[in-house]
C-alpha cells in the first residue's frame, strides 16, 4: 500500500498508466482520478470536516498555523490535530494527535488464483537442472 501524504491506495492503483472504466463513456487514467481525490482532500473535506464536527458540538476542531497565523484544517490529513486521550484502565490522559487516513482500493470481483503446485515440482526441477 502506498503511503501518501494525503491517502493511500492498494498495489492494483500503483500503475498511474492504468485505465479505470466507470461504464462505457466514463474512463479516467488511474494518475487522473488520485489527482482528482487529492484536489478535493486538500481543497473541500478538511473545511468541511471541521464545519461538521464545530456543528456536532465538539468544539476546537480548526487548527490554527501560528507560523502563518491562518487556520490550516488541511493538517486533519497530514500532522493531525493536537488532542489528549484518556483510555480505560489507564492512569490518567495521554496527549497526541488524532489524523484521518483515506485509502482508496480497488477490490477484484474474482480473486487471482495461482495454479497449484505439485509436489513432484521441486523433484522435476531439480532433475532438469542436472
Amino acid at each position: 500500500m502506498s503511503n501518501n501524504r494525503v491517502f493511500e491506495h492498494n498495489e492494483y492503483l500503483e500503475n498511474d498508466d492504468d485505465v479505470i472504466a466507470f461504464g462505457a463513456d466514463s474512463m479516467r487514467k488511474t494518475s487522473k482520478i488520485k489527482d482528482i481525490i487529492r484536489v478535493f482532500l486538500e481543497g473541500e473535506l478538511p473545511n468541511k470536516l471541521v464545519e461538521y464536527l464545530e456543528k456536532s458540538g465538539i468544539q476546537c476542531a480548526k487548527i490554527y498555523d501560528y507560523k502563518n497565523r491562518s487556520t490550516s484544517n488541511y493538517k486533519w490529513l497530514t500532522n493531525g490535530k493536537d488532542c489528549e486521550i484518556l483510555k480505560v484502565g489507564s492512569n490518567g490522559w495521554k496527549k497526541g494527535k488524532i489524523r484521518l487516513k483515506i485509502t482508496l482500493e480497488f477490490i477484484p470481483d474474482k480473486p487471482e488464483i495461482n495454479e497449484m503446485e505439485s509436489p513432484l515440482d521441486d523433484i522435476r526441477q531439480s532433475m532438469n537442472q542436472s
